[in-house]
């Protein structure tokens, strides 16, 4: 039997066009900004609430050595009211300095104190956090305890490697060749994206403009690694001064390597400048992405109206694109003896390759 004809549903998708639909889950109490019909951009700020860090809890009766029902005599400051460290908390007057006290170990507030048992809870800050949308289009879904969805139409662009969180803003296309110098004319910090690997030099000047995410094609394993965005790789030390997190928001379309962007999406990108997008970077494999204007579309017309165009995902020349031709039934195992299909690609730089189908991914 004739193997399946390759499509767009057979292999994997670097970049999806048509309607998005993005879950906006809601991590900590907060009060939704948006409702059920409404129109958001990206970047719009649909929930504000405020979150609790550096939570201690302490078994009160026991640190004081009393009962849980002398603990409210013992308070020596009032609920919610931030305090500065070193600030008498609880304890037992005349004994301070001794064990039967509690200060602050830091600038906070206590919270909580559980009048059954006694167990006190102090956090030592409390800030209020802004949640925005990552996709513009109408908001289909609104749960006070859970979150938003939203869906509308916009391109996505599947991530491999990626840190630093989400960032908003317009997007900046900076050609191969040239340093991303800031400029005067820009309103707003934008996301850089270069066709090219990253290199020091050019991460030295991007972090020294106004911007708050980068996307490249690739970087070498010293540099991913140096930029928080992978673990020390095959046992290799971080090189001297390298982030323990990403700087700010980057994601790596091809990953660790040394591939260059494909010209496909060199021109999406390019079609999306000064339009507004969020870039989402991730440690955890499929969870990175840049979400974009449906505008960006018009940058993948160059492409042929017929045939598959797909470009080579990992492996050696890892970013080259091309349009595939049909099987190579002559080819069907890897060095390792494991069967795998192969196709013939014409290459968009010209000539034909021979590609393993595992390899590949779809540009649209």
């Amino acid at each position: 039997m004739p193997p399946e004809p390759l499509s767009r549903q057979t292999l994997p998708r670097s970049v999806f066009v048509g309607r998005l639909r993005r879950r906006h889950p809601l991590p900590f109490p907060g009060r939704i900004l948006v409702d059920v019909g409404d129109s958001v951009v990206p970047g719009q700020i649909w929930c504000r609430g405020r979150i609790r860090s550096g939570v201690v809890v302490v078994d009160l009766p026991r640190l004081l050595q009393v009962q849980p029902d002398e603990i409210h005599d013992l308070l020596a400051v009032e609920l919610g009211v931030t305090v500065d460290a070193e600030t008498l908390l609880a304890g037992t007057p005349g004994l301070l300095r001794t064990s039967r006290h509690w200060l602050a170990p830091t600038r906070g507030m206590l919270t909580e104190v559980n009048a059954q048992t006694g167990v006190a809870v102090f956090v030592r800050e409390v800030r209020d956090a802004a949640l925005y949308c990552r996709v513009g289009g109408e908001v289909v879904s609104a749960d006070p305890d859970d979150g938003i969805v939203v869906e509308g139409d916009g391109v996505a662009v599947a991530g491999a490697l990626g840190g630093g969180g989400r960032a908003y803003g317009p997007f900046r296309f900076v050609e191969s060749g040239e340093r991303p110098d800031s400029r005067a004319e820009d309103p707003e910090p934008s996301i850089l994206v270069t066709p090219d690997p990253l290199r020091a030099e050019w991460m030295r000047r991007a972090l020294e403009t106004r911007s708050v995410g980068i996307v490249a094609p690739s970087a070498d394993s010293e540099m991913a690694a140096g930029l928080g965005l992978a673990p020390t790789i095959a046992g290799l030390s971080p090189p001297e001064g390298s982030y323990g997190r990403p700087p700010q928001t980057i994601v790596l379309t091809a990953g660790v390597g040394a591939a260059r962007m494909p010209h496909a999406l060199q021109d999406m990108f390019r079609a999306a400048e000064g339009t507004s997008g969020a870039v989402i970077g991730a440690r955890r494999p499929g969870q990175s992405e840049i979400l974009l204007a449906a505008t960006a579309a018009k940058g993948l017309a160059q492409r042929p109206a017929h045939g598959l165009p797909v470009h080579l995902a990992s492996g050696p020349g890892a970013g080259t694109e091309g349009m595939v031709l049909g099987d190579a039934p002559d080819v069907g195992r890897l060095s390792s003896g494991i069967a795998t299909r192969f196709v013939r690609v014409r290459l968009a730089e010209g000539g034909v390759a021979t590609w393993p189908t595992p390899n590949l991914a779809t540009l649209a």
